[in-house]
């Protein structure tokens, strides 16, 4: 019964899901699922894009609605497959796809994370913005599928088929922007209780004025009122240890999919499985969204610490052993050895799809109200930073590899120590009790 009450919230955030389905697509584009030759600025303007239109919502956030969002990424979107598919051997034009589907996608994010977050009932915020990451995973395997499975013969070019894809994903946001609800928060902060009420009736079924209902503005009034009496000089102020915590929180998430391991599946798949074709990467891929599925099915009822630190902590352990057997170069050409690098890259993505939800899901409980997209905003960018960072200066090396992996599993661990004992779990939690929760330092409760 609560799924069926529920369920207008889920509805209001289809046209963001398609939207994000391209975003998997153009993140694997950038860490190595492609098929022609690329260069450093072709794979990381599309997280330049990120950035910029995550910086431009963080401030526009403020003002307009969130359909407005959804109509403008999504139009960039369908621009960008448009010149995907027109011009798929234009290199020019290719560059600009990828810049205007990337400013799409921040335009996207960081309303997404704040509506979300507002919309979604305490019993399903969980399961509600872990969309975003379960959404990107699905586009990240379709890429990967595709590319993995490609027919070196055919004269049809996979950008084509790229571009298809986000065309069709693009008009499909477009044309559904009709099922987003606004936040009742945002109409609350205008002093519109009409407009705020009847977002709350659309949000539950049934669709009618209730005393719960009633309640439950009341309810965000309070959390409205409490942020807008701290201000917004000590909102800032407030939000600076959940900022710290959640930057380094999300950019772990930049080193669970990464171009260098994608580099290394793709390496080992060749030496210890040759003649068998790229399957892994479509498995490698599947258990990722495998992952991500199992992860939101329990944030609502186990919590999202747990689920967090048993993917860090995996993750952590299976990076020493890919780190121990990538150190040796005698190892590089055994295929033992290298078959046993894809079985521990496997298994890494699956956990690595574990803890990617719970970083949407925490970036929309951490920070106070007034401060919130921009907090979000530097979070976003901080992760791409650490993508643009690892692309334009990752070879294929011995020297190269052996130190972006000793240092991935070393940051692994050292946040599933860190996170073990300042993350909060923030189940059942209002957002008002979320964030007052992020603000302590220490919290060793887990359940």
């Amino acid at each position: 019964m609560t799924f069926w009450e529920d369920r207008p919230q889920t509805i209001a955030v289809i046209p963001d899901a398609f939207i994000f389905l391209t975003s998997g697509m153009n993140l694997a584009l950038s860490l190595g699922y492609y098929y022609n030759p690329a260069t450093s600025h072709f794979l990381f303007s599309w997280l330049v894009g990120v950035i910029i239109g995550a910086l431009l919502s963080a401030y526009l956030v403020q003002f307009l609605i969130k359909r407005y969002f959804v109509l403008i990424s999504s139009f960039l979107v369908v621009v960008a497959g448009i010149l995907y598919t027109a011009f798929p051997f234009d290199d020019i034009a290719l560059l600009a796809a990828r810049y205007i589907n990337g400013i799409g996608t921040g335009l996207i994010i960081v309303p997404f994370i704040v509506h979300c977050s507002e919309i979604s009932a305490t019993r399903k915020r969980g399961f509600g913005l872990g969309l975003e990451q379960l959404c990107i995973s699905l586009g990240v395997f379709i890429q990967a599928t595709y590319i993995s499975l490609w027919n070196a013969g055919s004269t049809f070019s996979p950008m084509r088929i790229h571009g298809i894809f986000c065309l069709g994903f693009g008009l499909g946001a477009l044309g559904l922007a009709y099922l987003v609800i606004e936040s009742p928060i945002f109409y609350i902060r205008r002093a519109n209780d009409a407009q705020a009420l009847n977002s709350l009736t659309c949000l539950q079924l049934p669709a009618v004025l209730s005393d719960e209902k009633k309640l439950l503005l009341v309810e965000h009034k309070n959390y409205v009122l409490l942020n807008e009496y701290f201000g917004t000089g000590n909102s800032f102020v407030r939000g600076l240890a959940p900022l710290l915590k959640m930057t380094l929180y999300r950019a772990a998430l930049a080193f669970s999919f990464s171009l260098p391991y994608n580099s290394q599946l793709y390496f080992a798949t060749f030496m210890g499985m040759s003649g068998e074709g790229q399957w892994t990467s479509v498995v490698y891929t599947a258990l990722r969204f495998l992952g991500v599925c199992t992860a939101i099915s329990m944030l609502d009822m186990i919590g999202r610490k747990l689920v967090g630190l048993l993917g860090l902590l995996v993750m952590g352990g299976i990076g020493i052993g890919i780190a121990v057997i990538f150190a040796y170069l005698s190892n590089w050409v055994q295929a033992d050895q290298m078959r046993l690098v894809c079985v521990l890259l496997l298994i890494f993505q699956f956990f690595a799809g574990l803890y990617a939800p719970t970083t949407s899901v925490y970036l929309g409980e951490a920070f106070p109200l007034l401060a919130k997209p921009y907090f979000i905003a530097f979070c976003i960018c901080v992760e791409c930073t650490v993508h643009i960072i690892v692309i334009c200066t990752f070879n294929f090396k011995l020297h190269q590899i052996y130190v972006f992996n000793t240092f991935t599993y070393v940051f692994m661990f050292f946040c599933f120590l860190l996170f073990l004992i300042t993350i909060p779990e923030t189940k059942l939690m209002t957002l008002n009790e979320a964030q007052e929760r992020f603000r302590l330092w220490i919290n060793l409760k887990s359940w």
